[in-house]
């Protein structure tokens, strides 16, 4: 479901990886992403934090502690070449 989350923000690849460790009934989740480029990586990594704690915790009902984020790649939008 986390990872899911990660596809519902703007400029997000939909192929996240997702760890979740549990601490005291606390959920710490680590999420590795790719971009698509010209996204702003800030704003992008401070709404999948948003994002994914809101469904977790929804769908769930455990606490989210935290979110770590690393985006991994930025991925420039392909556009067919014409021959």
């Amino acid at each position: 479901m986390a990872a899911r989350a990660v596809r519902l923000v703007p400029g997000a690849e939909p192929s996240a990886a997702v760890k979740v460790g549990e601490d005291g009934g606390d959920l710490e989740l680590a999420v590795r992403l790719a971009l698509r480029w010209p996204s702003p990586v800030r704003t992008a990594a401070a709404d999948v934090r948003r994002r994914v704690t809101e469904e977790v915790e929804r769908i769930t009902g455990y606490r989210v502690r935290s979110v770590a984020v690393t985006v991994a790649a930025l991925h420039a939008e392909t556009r067919p070449r014409v021959v």
